[in-house]
């Protein structure tokens, strides 16, 4: 390693010798390897190693040396390991003058990280690098960089002190870590259009790691894409076969739409190029914000250049909000949405034209992200766009990965407390010479850590020229509570997307259809769909002749939105589900006293079960009748009837019209259905009969 890679890595440290620990420990010094000498002499330094910048006690040392029983001269002979040391790694130190890379402190010793380069802190480095490249639709920088962090392992990481408890959690992080580069450059793989090579190696690496989900789901998408489907479907039912016989779990939603998706031959499943969203002008540029998607995958296509309709009061407030910050009175902006409502392609079309630095971080979902990964995102946009300002130590100590930090964020002795006012510094600094913007998407996805952080420096904006937004998804508010009321301390400013206007669904459709739609289409466009963009998008692509144009309440449900709905469904508790099937058959407007009859359960046990229904936001409660409910979207009832059966569908319409007649509503819940829910039988039709004693499920 050169004095420049160090010098880079460190801060501008000068190293004078480098570690190898991803294997057995080795130090290498100007280029050549030094002699570690014996067995015990060689454990104790790759205790230290993996200890780096931490004092190692004596009887931490003696533990790992003489597993617990120290013989009388342990001390004499740890001393004398010491004193070799010292001379191997500092061998033109002059006498009697103290050591500067293993130093002597109260605790016992202690490896200096400023003199001296470690594999395993290069090796984090490639990686944090790598998902930042693949988070930025650039496979190919992401590829080499996860090849560069897995060509440091050499075997078992600090492979002379594995065992020793101190260093166990270190060595089990590092394992963890590798196998997840190994599956994001397999991803990469993938992402650049080399399913053949990708599905080599993650068969490999499944053998190996056979219950690791996610390297499962690469897996099958590359045999598909391979041209193996048969393949890719017999891995996802051996993962589910062994999940619920070993684990007495069931596989996670992402495996189950894969699925679904290889069996319908999804078109999404096909490699598509991935643009490359260009940078908005500004002061020193900015990070370029990845894609929204509805949940998680797959993208919503709201990106410059695309169509865009709506949003001019959002809009206006957003910029109302940066003006304020150009004033020196920053402000914090609170985004909130359904999933789809389009709070990506918002904060996109209004950072782009406004000539401002735009920092941006996304909290990821597929992958377990460390402590503060959102704003490690934000401090490298900030370290790009604004290279003449130096970055203060423990925030660089943050990016370089010097710092060990627990997965909750916590750390003892205040030293997140030093690290938070260092990072807020640093931010509101930026913002002397001009206003910033810090974008943090998806935070209801962020780690406790990052929220703490955002409290910390939302205390400092209105104080700055910052603009802090923040977007997450409505339904998942509840667990952003607390960060949420710290946020609102301040001048928070809060916009709830609702769907789009009749009006912009039909300039959508105009626009993506390239034709005018007319008016009557629009609407129904916007009943089937309340106007979520996401929705919209999706039904709109499947409008491809007149005839879908005269009755787009024909056109099927779109299978990304079928898999999207499904996915929220699966995360309610199975009564919830059960009830839902059954109101789904009803219509999208319900009488829950007629649905507890059928399913059946007590009235109560079934407003119980739709609490979980509204807290998901696919239910809402008919403000004008009481005891009436609705769908938030006529597609999520489709979804479920569609779902449900045939046979199945039609007993439970015999006895929703017994269990309508019982409740004095059969004319009401006809008029409803027949109104609202065009696909549904007559509730009328057959004659009536009991209803059913057994809980009901979807399917049939």
């Amino acid at each position: 390693m050169t004095e420049t890679h160090a010098s880079a890595v460190l801060g501008g440290s000068r190293v004078t010798v480098e570690f190898r620990a991803l294997g057995p420990v080795e130090a290498v010094m100007a280029g050549r390897p030094v002699d570690l000498g014996a067995p015990k002499q060689r454990t104790l330094l790759a205790l230290l190693v993996s200890q780096v910048g931490r004092p190692v006690s004596v009887d931490v040392m003696m533990e790992a040396l003489w597993a617990g029983h120290p013989p009388p001269s342990a001390m004499t002979s740890l001393q004398a390991y010491v004193a070799n040391l010292r001379k191997l790694l500092e061998p033109d130190r002059a006498p009697r003058r103290p050591a500067t890379v293993l130093r002597t402190c109260t605790q016992g010793y202690l490896l200096d990280a400023d003199a001296t380069d470690v594999d395993a802190r290069r090796f984090v480095e490639h990686a944090k690098a790598g998902w930042q490249a693949r988070g930025q639709e650039q496979p190919q920088r992401a590829l080499s960089e996860f090849e560069a962090a897995l060509a440091l392992w050499r075997g078992q990481a600090y492979q002379e002190v594995a065992a020793v408890p101190c260093v166990v959690p270190e060595v089990a992080r590092l394992q963890e870590l590798r196998l997840s580069v190994v599956e994001m450059r397999c991803a990469a793989l993938l992402d650049l259009g080399a399913p053949e090579m990708a599905a080599a190696e993650l068969e490999a690496f499944m053998k190996a790691n056979p219950l690791r989900e996610y390297g499962c789901e690469l897996l099958s998408l590359a045999l598909y894409r391979a041209g193996r489907q048969a393949d890719a479907l017999e891995v996802l039912q051996t993962m589910q076969i062994r999940l619920t016989e070993e684990l007495g779990v069931d596989p996670r939603m992402a495996l189950q739409r894969l699925r679904r998706k290889i069996l319908n031959q999804a078109p999404s499943l096909d490699r598509h190029p991935t643009p490359v969203l260009p940078a908005p002008a500004g002061a020193g540029g900015s990070a370029a914000p990845p894609r929204e998607g509805p949940a998680g995958p797959p993208p919503a296509p709201v990106a410059d250049g695309e169509v865009f309709v709506g949003r001019e009061t959002a809009l206006r407030q957003l910029t109302e909000a940066l003006a304020a910050a150009r004033a020196g009175r920053g402000r914090v902006v609170a985004v909130s949405g359904e999933p789809g409502a389009g709070k990506t392609g918002l904060l996109r079309r209004f950072t782009g034209p406004t000539g401002v630095p735009v920092l941006w971080g996304t909290c990821t979902e597929h992958a377990t992200a460390p402590s503060l990964w959102v704003w490690e995102q934000v401090l490298r946009a900030a370290a790009t766009a604004f290279p003449q300002y130096p970055m203060p130590r423990p925030v660089s100590e943050l990016l370089e990965g010097d710092t060990q930090r627990p997965a909750d964020g916590t750390e003892p002795s205040g030293a997140a407390l030093r690290r938070f006012e260092a990072i807020v510094r640093y931010l509101t600094g930026l913002s002397r010479s001009g206003p910033l913007i810090v974008v943090l998407d998806h935070l209801h996805r962020a780690d406790p850590g990052s929220l703490r952080l955002l409290a910390h420096l939302a205390e400092s904006v209105p104080a700055s020229r910052l603009l802090l937004v923040v977007a997450y998804r409505s339904h998942e508010a509840p667990v952003l509570a607390e960060t949420l009321a710290a946020l609102a301390r301040g001048e928070m400013t809060r916009l709830e997307l609702e769907g789009l206007t009749p009006q912009d669904t039909r300039a959508l459709a105009s626009a993506l259809l390239r034709r005018e739609v007319s008016g009557r289409t629009a609407k129904e466009l916007w009943g089937r769909t309340d106007g979520n963009p996401f929705f919209l998008r999706e039904v709109i692509g499947l409008l491809t002749d007149d005839q879908r144009l005269d009755d787009p309440r024909a056109v099927p449900v779109p299978v990304l939105v079928r898999e999207v709905v499904l996915g929220r469904i699966a995360r309610l508790p199975r009564p919830a589900v059960e009830v839902l099937s059954v109101a789904a058959v009803v219509g999208r407007n319900f009488d829950i006293a007629v649905v507890a009859d059928v399913v059946p359960v007590g009235i109560d046990a079934a407003l119980t079960a739709l609490d979980t229904a509204i807290a998901a936001g696919l239910i809402v409660e008919d403000q004008r009748r009481l005891g009436w409910f609705r769908f938030t979207h006529a597609l999520v009832a489709e979804v479920l009837y569609e779902t449900t059966g045939r046979l199945r569908r039609a007993r439970l319409h015999r006895w929703i019209g017994a269990a309508a007649d019982r409740a004095g509503t059969a004319e009401r819940t006809a008029e409803r259905a027949a109104g609202t829910a065009p696909h549904l039988l007559s509730a009328a039709e057959g004659s009536p009969a009991p209803a059913p004693r057994a809980s009901l499920s979807i399917g049939g």
